[in-house]
């Protein structure tokens, strides 16, 4: 079994695809979205469709029926039966979230589990999930690793900046617009480890180091 993570699919929110430019726009799109991501005019419901579509290819392709998938929060745009259409368009059997700001609480009844924030496990690595970017977590100092999302990449530079910082956006705008598995982000954190590692040593000699 493989362990996935991924954030922010939005499955039916179009403003959505406009604000972050999702590369689903079609050109006449695009062209508005360079002028004015934020203006009045609308996404059509083939863009949206198509958007939905890809997102799915990308878990179900990838995904089996037996692992697990963490969505860290903003599934989809609508209530109950709407979260209940997507989740039935995933193969995995076991899907779980991390409440993020558009996911409505009666959602959380279509998927195995349904967490505010909090610490997993997967082999022998902790990993703080929450839907926000944290900068000190449960178990920082002692190597735990910290998934996020909600900021549809924006803190990519400054994540890159902060090679000491076990982080990273889950969410799709950071991430090709597709799941990474455990095996992904393990070798993405790990050239951090050797920073993370060196500053937690001089913490623990007493000197006076950036290390929450």
């Amino acid at each position: 079994m493989k362990v996935w993570f991924t954030a922010d699919t939005h499955f039916g929110h179009a403003n959505i695809i406009k604000y972050c430019q999702r590369p689903h726009l079609n050109a006449e799109e695009k062209r508005l979205a360079a002028s004015d991501a934020r203006g009045k005019w609308r996404v059509s419901e083939e863009t949206v469709r198509r958007h939905d579509e890809e997102l799915l290819d990308a878990i179900n392709s990838r995904v089996d029926r037996g692992d697990l998938l963490w969505v860290v929060g903003d599934f989809c745009m609508g209530g109950r039966q709407e979260a209940g259409h997507y989740r039935g368009l995933i193969r995995c059997r076991d899907v779980r979230l991390v409440w993020g700001n558009h996911d409505r609480r009666s959602n959380g009844a279509v998927f195995q589990e349904a967490i505010e924030q909090g610490m997993i496990r997967v082999g022998d690595q902790q990993i703080w999930l929450c839907h926000y970017p944290c900068r000190s977590w449960n178990k920082r100092f002692h190597g735990a690793w910290h998934f996020y999302g909600h900021v549809h990449g924006r803190l990519q530079a400054e994540d890159k900046a902060n090679p000491s910082w076990l982080v990273k956006d889950v969410g799709v705008d950071a991430c090709e617009y597709r799941p990474w598995s455990f095996e992904e982000l393990r070798e993405y954190v790990s050239p951090r480890l050797d920073v993370f590692y060196a500053l937690k040593q001089a913490a623990d000699r007493g000197e006076d180091v950036e290390l929450a």
